[in-house]
């Protein structure tokens, strides 16, 4: 249907990252490099869009419907999909002071020739009527950040290459949550390896309930295989404060690739803040590069 690996780096690399942090506690720990996948549909944006796109593809649809903000990594990964894999895209934008030039995500969407659709913040929160009122008979729904059921194979295909990459489970997933589909995913495949999700929205404690209700198999959920952070969230979605920038430059001189404050600069700072509290010894960590703009 889609010949994706003649644009896709798949399986991501998985990379170790060494610290004398880590040789404290005697930890093995890597970095899959899922920012890797591709330049503009990248990390878990692909991982969740993977299944939306071939179900839309089986059911006849050539347009896309979605919603995001102004620094929507799903609505960046969304708009390169349908310029690289031939769909027309929409995307409801909150904040109708907001314009195609607003902000990089919104440039490249719109250079990419996504249609978008700017509403009110109130209004926005209501997206079933928002969909009743835009959307086309002939339109695909994806929805925001891309998470559903579809999009827990694909990050299930992520998980099966960790562990065959590895030779075996790893004990600590940690993984940034924007929507919550990467860690309902995560938690999906796994009850061997413990995942770690921090979140970058502040007041967002009801991604908790949003996230298990993703949860496939909730009768023999294992709540001690996950744990949810909301300290490390710098204020709320892209806020940026003076401790994570020194951190974001500490790390990139000193690991030698990139990572942005919106998504994989919080989870890497809550890795190192965590690590000495929340970490046994002896341990195997994966930390999930979930791609994202800087």
């Amino acid at each position: 249907m889609f010949d994706f690996e003649k644009i896709l780096n798949l399986p991501s690399p998985l990379a170790p990252l060494t610290d004398t942090a880590f040789d404290e506690k005697a930890l093995k720990v890597y970095v899959k490099r899922d920012d890797l996948i591709h330049a503009q549909i990248s990390g878990n944006k692909w991982r969740k869009l993977k299944y939306n796109l071939l179900q839309a593809k089986s059911k006849g649809y050539s347009k896309l419907i979605t919603f995001g903000g102004a620094h929507s990594n799903h609505l960046y990964a969304m708009a390169a999909a349908g310029k690289y894999l031939g769909f027309e895209t929409r995307g409801i934008i909150r904040g109708d002071e907001l314009n195609e030039n607003s902000s990089i995500t919104l440039q490249y969407a719109h250079q990419c020739g996504m249609h978008l659709l700017f509403v009110s913040r109130e209004a926005y929160r209501e997206k079933e009527n928002l969909l009743s009122i835009y959307r086309k008979d002939d339109e695909y729904i994806v929805p925001e950040g891309g998470s559903n059921a579809l999009a827990m194979a694909g990050v299930a295909e992520m998980y099966q290459e960790i562990t065959s990459q590895l030779g075996y489970a790893p004990d600590y997933i940690f993984c940034p949550i924007g929507s919550g589909g990467t860690m309902a995913g995560l938690i999906n495949v796994t009850d061997q390896t413990r995942i770690m999700g921090v979140c970058v929205l502040k007041n967002a404690e009801y991604l908790e309930t949003e996230i298990l209700n993703l949860i496939e198999n909730k009768v023999n959920l294992n709540k001690k295989n996950f744990r949810f952070f909301h300290d490390f969230h710098q204020g709320g979605y892209a806020k940026n404060k003076p401790e994570l920038k020194s951190f974001i430059e500490w790390f990139q001189q000193k690991h030698g690739f990139d990572i942005e404050h919106v998504y994989s600069g919080k989870m890497f700072y809550a890795f190192y803040e965590l690590l000495k509290t929340e970490i046994r010894p002896d341990s195997t960590v994966v930390l999930i590069h979930t791609g994202g703009l800087r």
